[in-house]
């Protein structure tokens, strides 16, 4: 009995060992907390610069939290609001980023911060007529900033007034004459008012391995930016290949369905055609996502003598400044049920010069194309396509006119039984007017 109550005892001070242990660690937690809390709302600046550092390495919630830390203790520490309305810009929640400046600029009218950041949530967002109004309230303290009347004349020019926004880069030009991007939009817009175009290109896979003769694609084509369906290209294919000569219809549109989404659609028809398919059909849907992404989905049906393909493709697609980046996925379904499916993967990089229209692309990946190997009849599904390829291309506008395109590519088939391993020249010239 007696060994019982010392074996409890000892329980029993063990335990409260234990339990002053524990309270007296949360004591030294909780003021240690509560320490740093209040160095922090003492000095919110200390905290508004990690906040900012953690935005800088994308690390937006983070960056968020400690915003909200510095605003419960100094509710018009107006930096922070900022700073967290631009981190839900960064992530494309415009909705969210507009309602948190709109709110500073209620209780700070002559906050430019605010103005600012709200100028680049409509600009990112495609609401250029609000941009426009918000540029127009910062331009009222600094009607010759730079900076300032060229994101003026850009969100002019994407909204469809072309002639205000050449205004306004002849005055920037006034201002500063060296404005690089001011003359690079210039020469855009001067560009897109020729509505119409023709072109005249090839395409050739010459078998450098084998005797095969040469597959060559010749096209001519006419186009015309409309209000409606966007531009529109009537294009004539004519193809050699086996010694034989065919031809192909097309017509290409790229209809407008909203800021940000547009369409591509395709039509084809070669009648009695051993080289083209005797119709083609395509539909894909464009979209433009936040922080300058783009997806699409959609599909091709080719219709040959002796089986009917769908292939199903879409991309997903990147602006890193003047660089640019897409993937781009096929995937192919026969009506003849001996064909097996196949797969095919395209990887897109793109540098941008002085414009759009000047640049340097590379295309790598495996399979086959619906969009680039025309020349090819419906067998070459059948052979699952290429191994690998890689397509190396070069655009230039000489003149607001002339443009010119030449390329030079590789194919390395899986099987090269029939044809060998080309390697393929292109070109193309364009002329506006």
């Amino acid at each position: 009995m007696k060994f019982n109550r010392i074996v409890c005892v000892s329980v029993s001070r063990k335990f409260a060992f234990f339990i002053c242990s524990l309270l007296l660690v949360l004591t030294f937690t909780v003021t240690d907390s509560y320490a740093i809390m209040q160095r922090a709302t003492a000095n919110p600046d200390i905290t508004f610069n990690r906040a900012r550092d953690l935005a800088s390495n994308q690390l937006y919630a983070q960056a968020r939290d400690l915003c909200d830390e510095i605003l419960r203790s100094h509710p018009d520490y107006h930096d922070a609001s900022i700073l967290k309305a631009r981190t839900y810009s960064w992530e494309g929640n415009y909705d969210q980023a507009r309602l948190i400046l709109k709110e500073v600029r209620e209780k700070v009218p002559g906050n430019r911060d605010a103005l600012y950041a709200l100028i680049d949530v409509e600009m990112w967002s495609g609401n250029f007529e609000d941009a426009i109004r918000y540029l127009d309230l910062a331009l009222q303290g600094h009607p010759n900033n730079t900076h300032l009347l060229y994101r003026k004349a850009l969100a002019l020019k994407e909204s469809g007034d072309e002639t205000a926004s050449v205004v306004i880069i002849n005055q920037i030009l006034d201002i500063d004459p060296t404005y690089t991007q001011a003359k690079d939009l210039l020469k855009t817009i001067e560009t897109s008012r020729y509505l119409n175009h023709i072109g005249l290109g090839y395409r050739g896979y010459y078998f450098l391995e084998s005797d095969g003769d040469p597959w060559h694609l010749f096209y001519a084509e006419l186009g015309r930016r409309t209000r409606v369906f966007g531009p529109t290209m009537l294009r004539t294919n004519m193809a050699t290949r086996y010694g034989i000569n065919d031809w192909q219809i097309e017509l290409d549109a790229y209809p407008t369905v909203r800021p940000g989404t547009y369409l591509y659609l395709n039509v084809g028809f070669a009648p009695e055609s051993e080289l083209f398919p005797f119709t083609r059909f395509g539909f894909e849907l464009f979209q433009a996502l936040p922080a300058s992404w783009e997806a699409s989905a959609g599909f091709r049906l080719l219709n040959f003598q002796n089986k009917d393909l769908l292939i199903l493709t879409g991309s997903l697609s990147k602006y890193f400044g003047k660089y640019y980046i897409s993937f781009r996925p096929y995937f192919s379904f026969s009506s003849d049920g001996s064909d097996p499916d196949s797969q095919s993967y395209f990887l897109t990089f793109r540098r941008f010069f002085s414009t759009s229209d000047h640049y340097l692309n590379l295309m790598i990946g495996r399979g086959a194309s619906a969009d680039f190997d025309r020349l090819f009849g419906g067998e070459v599904y059948d052979l699952g396509g290429t191994l690998f390829e890689a397509m190396l291309t070069y655009q230039h506008s000489f003149s607001q006119r002339f443009l010119l395109k030449g390329g030079v590519g590789y194919k390395f088939y899986e099987s090269d039984v029939l044809w060998g391993n080309p390697v393929i020249f292109e070109g193309r010239m364009i002329y506006r007017f």
